[in-house]
């Protein structure tokens, strides 16, 4: 036999041995050994069994520590009857316990903080510090989150969780009840009728403070219920909450009540009067870190900055299967050295997609190939910038505007060819340089088969620099109309313009939204007036502001601003698709609701401030809000009817290591993020431009 090999079968057979004898000595026998100096007579097994308890002595220290904590928890009697190796197996047990006790608190905290209702009820319990009275101190989950996130609070601080009714953290004893009580089971219940427990005038009273859907739920429970629900007091008291008239007054039918609760009820819920909700996004911190502009339809968002044009989806569409933020293609422009501002302006149409720059340019991609059609189609003479497009829907054409140019450039796509111009120059009374700052028109400027292309008309409605909100017949290629701002809005500035129907918007710089109503008499006459809830932001601002209006609500924000205000608009227009308008004087109204975008700390989100956003019409009804330029790292959010909040099964279900990632110090969470960015390749969306 070689050498080399009885060498190696020595050292296999010694080592066997060795570890046999290692498992077969006591901890009393090896721990006899001082040092791992050689003592004359000693053998090479004790030298390697000393050296072994030594290497493994931390963790026998750390062992020895968690059955020591674990024995004081347990009762005398079973501390007494457990050896060392079972401790050993029982403080394991109990670690991991503990480990997965505090993910599941991270969890409940972590949904507490993206609900404001359930921040309010969860109570955190701490310990007293530097004290040994058995005294603690109750704090809500949003500031227990705050002291979190600053450092100032550990989870192990916290000795219990409570809701407003019952324990939910430690989760052994979620089902006890505070004060003693017995268990929901153990309690004999018995049928009660409903007027038996309250007389008839307080249960109409809830009727009518309630939603029209939890109505109907509670109208189900028994039939005294259901006669009730169907009196005609009670049918005024649900249509004036939501219209701000009875019915009787009014005539509306039971089928428009029902339409323009669930198509409000993603936005408003349970809203009452005089409130104001905030509801969290579904998705946040996807997209592009930097948007100046942007047009989604039902399963895409289509963005662009500076230099290029981004496609992606936004994770809320009609499958529900696609990955929020994730990408489809970018369109990149070729860089100009005197370049200033870039892209400007995005609008699609047919077949196309088309940018504005800010040397009158027109860029065109086809929608199907996403191939950059035309490099040099100049629109706008001087070179002005584009300041507004606007699609033509079910056409190839597009129309683009300047600040600076009083005429509308209307173009041909699939041509790169200019079709005819509508010059405004009659409207003008002063020699100053006048243009166009925004234009809209219903069913235009957006893609997808939920924006009916035939209910769209051929007027187009743009706001220009001379105070003034113009119609333009595009087939006859001339104005039409105007709408005049009133006298009182001095050197006011039209920012952004959305039509819907008879109803015209326009945001108006330290004003608001002002409205027209094309229905009434006279028809010049503004009609409401949404008034912003933030300050007037008065830096210069990349961004733009934007306006959206749906049958039952309004959409409007301004660059800088911390939220998208949502106006109710039911209670001054009626249910939609009225011929009649119920009110004839100008009224302000406050908001019912603010959008508010949000990005990643920590495991936590904070709010940020807008930027622009788009929104998605009739389902899902999603709204794409992209933060400002000071907040460009937060991405975009995504808000929703879905609800994103985790329950309580998924609460039980989570891991320590599920958690991990969330929940890492500052100093582990510095150099890289936590999770790596990816980003895979999605197949090509046949159709979504046009059918």
């Amino acid at each position: 036999m070689p050498r080399g090999r009885s060498r190696a079968k020595r050292s296999e057979s010694s080592s066997a041995s060795d570890d046999e004898d290692d498992r077969n000595a006591s901890p009393e026998q090896l721990a006899s050994s001082p040092s791992l100096k050689y003592v004359p007579g000693s053998t090479g097994k004790q030298a390697r069994a000393r050296a072994k308890l030594l290497r493994d002595a931390p963790r026998r220290r750390r062992e020895e520590a968690d059955g020591r904590r674990s024995a004081r928890r347990r009762s005398p009697s079973l501390s007494g009857s457990v050896d060392g190796d079972a401790q050993s197996e029982v403080s394991a047990q109990s670690s991991k316990k503990e480990r997965d006790e505090l993910a599941r608190l991270r969890a409940l905290l972590e949904r507490a903080a993206l609900s404001e209702r359930d921040a309010e009820r969860v109570r955190v319990e701490l310990r007293r510090e530097r004290t040994d009275d058995d005294r603690v101190d109750k704090l809500d989950a949003e500031t227990f989150v705050s002291r979190v996130r600053a450092n100032e609070a550990s989870l192990r601080d916290a000795v219990r969780v409570t809701s407003s009714e019952s324990t939910v953290w430690p989760t052994g004893r979620r089902g006890e009840r505070r004060g003693g009580a017995t268990n929901a089971s153990e309690v004999e219940k018995r049928p009660v009728e409903a007027f038996d427990a309250l007389p008839q005038e307080v249960w109409a009273r809830v009727f009518g403070m309630l939603s029209f859907r939890d109505s109907v739920r509670l109208a189900a429970t028994c039939k005294s219920l259901w006669v009730l629900s169907q009196r005609e007091h009670v049918r005024d008291a649900l249509c004036e909450s939501m219209f701000g008239k009875p019915r009787a007054s009014s005539e509306i039918k039971d089928s428009e009540l029902v339409s323009s609760f669930l198509s409000s009820e993603r936005w408003f819920g349970d809203l009452r009067t005089g409130e104001v909700s905030t509801p969290k996004p579904v998705h946040f911190g996807v997209g592009p870190s930097f948007v100046r502009g942007l047009i989604a339809d039902e399963t895409t968002v289509t963005s662009f900055d500076r230099e290029k044009v981004k496609i992606w989806y936004h994770g809320a569409g009609i499958r529900g299967d696609d990955d929020a933020g994730g990408r489809l293609a970018t369109l990149m422009v070729e860089k100009r050295s005197t370049a200033t501002r870039g892209l400007t302006a995005l609008a699609v149409n047919q077949s196309s997609i088309v940018c504005g720059d800010d040397g009158g340019r027109l860029r065109i991609w086809d929608s199907d190939t996403l191939e950059y059609m035309q490099k040099r189609a100049h629109a706008i003479p001087d070179d002005r910038a584009i300041s507004a497009l606007c699609g033509i829907p079910a056409t190839s054409l597009v129309v683009c505007a300047s600040a600076m140019h009083p005429s509308l450039e209307i173009w041909d796509t699939d041509e790169a060819a200019s079709v005819t111009s509508v010059s405004l120059r009659d409207l003008i009374s002063d020699e100053r340089a006048h243009g166009v700052t925004c234009m809209g028109m219903f069913g235009g400027n957006s893609y997808g088969r939920l924006r009916s292309h035939v209910a769209a008309t051929s007027r187009m409605w743009v706001g220009s620099t001379f105070q003034k909100v113009v119609g333009v017949d595009l087939n006859r290629a001339a104005f039409v109309d105007t709408l005049s701002l009133p006298e009182s809005y001095e050197n006011a500035e039209i920012n952004a313009l959305s039509v819907n129907g008879p109803l015209i918007t326009a945001v108006v710089k330290d004003i608001g939204a002002v409205m027209w109503d094309r229905r009434g008499m006279p028809q010049e006459q503004i009609v409401a007036i949404f008034e912003s809830p933030f300050a007037t932001f008065e830096g210069v601002s990349e961004q733009s502001s934007c306006v959206d209006l749906e049958d039952f609500a309004l959409f409007m924000s301004n660059p800088g601003d911390a939220g998208v205000a949502l106006f109710d608009v039911r209670k001054t227009f009626g249910p939609p698709r009225k011929t009649e308008r119920w009110l004839s004087t100008a009224c302000t109204h406050p908001p019912v609701s603010i959008l508010r975008p949000r990005r990643r700390t920590r495991g936590f989100s904070e709010e940020v401030s807008v930027g622009c956003f788009a929104r998605v019409p009739g389902a899902p009804g999603a709204v794409i809000v992209a933060p400002d330029s000071a907040n460009s790292e937060a991405r975009c959010s995504i808000f929703s009817h879905k609800n994103e909040l985790l329950t309580n099964e998924e609460i039980d279900s989570m891991t320590a290591a599920e958690m991990e990632d969330s929940w890492r110090s500052r100093r582990a969470r510095k150099g890289k993020p936590p999770v790596p960015k990816t980003r895979g390749r999605h197949p090509k969306r046949p159709g979504l431009y046009h059918q």
